[in-house]
């Protein structure tokens, strides 16, 4: 029997699907149906496939803005490793759960891992390759190290009469320890997939070449069963992302270099996963943001009872994106002018401004996708459009890329 489906493109944030009232849906977890609202019924800012009932029917969240380029967003967010550290907050893979059969292309997941994977990879690059103590065997000349293997001993030398030799099973310090072999067989992986299916994104084939260049003396040998055997030390946080990723990557192309031939877009099964869009936006602007105003930006200043998205401190600035349409079409969410007066009258957020007097407006801008706008900042303001019926008001639109 053929899994049921729900397939929701919602036009507006938070539009109602009543398709759901019919179905007795458990809301437990965190994020559970792709951030579905239990009392109303209305869709998030998620898109991707979530079970409803398992192995029996799903849902389905596809993109609101037609052919977007997602994955040209994503890559962005790698130029800039203050940026990248975030990635991770964008979207999830649920490996635990039965894949999904479906014929609905929601979304390619494969260059979000590797993209994720190579910011990592950075990180740990940029510290030094960490060593560890690995297993060796080895017929050593004239001497002997660790434990005497006996039985090739007699194998290898006694019977061949080779006296000078001792085979010997020693722990040895090395950089080519079981967590870098694995490090190299993903890279290995990722610059296969990448020369294949993302040949146009060239700073992901020069990020992985140069990472391979370093792991130049690292082997890739390494079985399923010792990557299973890999033990994570929570000493070493990015080696701890990193395996995890590795990990993720290995299996799903199911541990075969063939399998990255394939256009993953294109199968029938996907685990459930999601992506926040609501995240990724605003990411993608503190990229561009970043790019024009540099260290003028600051990014996520919680105050007394909130946390805005950005800060541009020489503007006295409050800035927010909302990953809405609606703002192109020249309305507005009340809730959203609600959130940043509540900023602009923040002790902690306006302290962080520079302001200190109570009789201060602070300006608030919110950025939002926009079909007709410039693709970057350079050379516009921020403040480029009033917010009709409101004091201080201004939003910018942005254009997002499209494939």
């Amino acid at each position: 029997m053929a899994e049921q489906h729900i397939e929701c493109k919602p036009k507006y944030e938070h539009d109602k699907c009543e398709d759901f009232r019919s179905l007795n849906l458990k809301f437990e977890g965190k994020n559970p149906y792709l951030g579905l609202d239990p009392k109303e019924y209305r869709l998030s800012y998620f898109i991707g496939l979530a079970w409803l009932e398992e192995n029996k029917s799903y849902l389905a969240v596809l993109p609101k803005i037609e052919n977007l380029d997602y994955i040209k967003m994503f890559v962005r967010c790698l130029y800039h490793p203050k940026i990248s550290v975030h990635l991770k907050k964008i979207y999830h893979i649920d490996f635990e759960k039965p894949s999904i059969s479906t014929d609905i292309n929601v979304a390619d997941l494969t260059p979000f891992m590797i993209i994720h994977f190579l910011s990592v990879i950075e990180k740990i690059v940029k510290q030094g390759l960490k060593s560890n103590y690995i297993l060796k065997e080895e017929n050593l000349n004239s001497k002997i190290k660790g434990k005497v293997i006996f039985s090739q001993q007699i194998k290898k030398n006694i019977v061949t009469k080779r006296n000078d030799r001792v085979f010997c099973r020693f722990q040895e310090y090395s950089t080519n320890c079981l967590e870098n072999r694995l490090f190299k067989k993903a890279l290995l992986f990722t610059q296969r997939y990448i020369t294949k299916h993302l040949n146009n994104y060239k700073i992901l084939s020069q990020k992985t070449n140069h990472f391979l260049s370093i792991f130049e003396n690292i082997s890739n040998e390494i079985s399923i069963s010792e990557i299973k055997r890999i033990k994570i030390n929570s000493l070493y946080k990015e080696y701890t992302e990193a395996i995890d990723l590795a990990k993720q990557i290995l299996r799903y192309f199911s541990y075969s270099y063939k399998e990255t031939d394939k256009d993953k877009s294109a199968e029938r099964k996907i685990p459930p996963f999601y992506i926040d869009m609501s995240i990724l936006f605003e990411l993608y602007v503190y990229s561009l943001l970043n790019n024009c105003y540099g260290d003028e930006i600051t990014y996520h200043s919680r105050g007394k009872s909130g946390e805005t998205d950005f800060l541009k401190k020489n503007e006295k600035l409050i800035i927010d994106t909302k990953y809405k349409k609606i703002y192109d079409g020249g309305e507005y969410k009340t809730e959203d002018i609600r959130q940043l007066s509540g900023y602009a009258r923040d002790d902690g957020i306006l302290r962080k401004l520079g302001i200190f007097r109570d009789d201060i407006v602070v300006d608030c801008v919110i950025i939002y996708p926009a079909k007709e706008k410039e693709e970057n900042f350079k050379n516009r303001k921020l403040k480029e459009e009033a917010i009709e019926g409101f004091t201080k008001f201004y939003k910018c639109g942005i254009k997002l890329p499209l494939r």
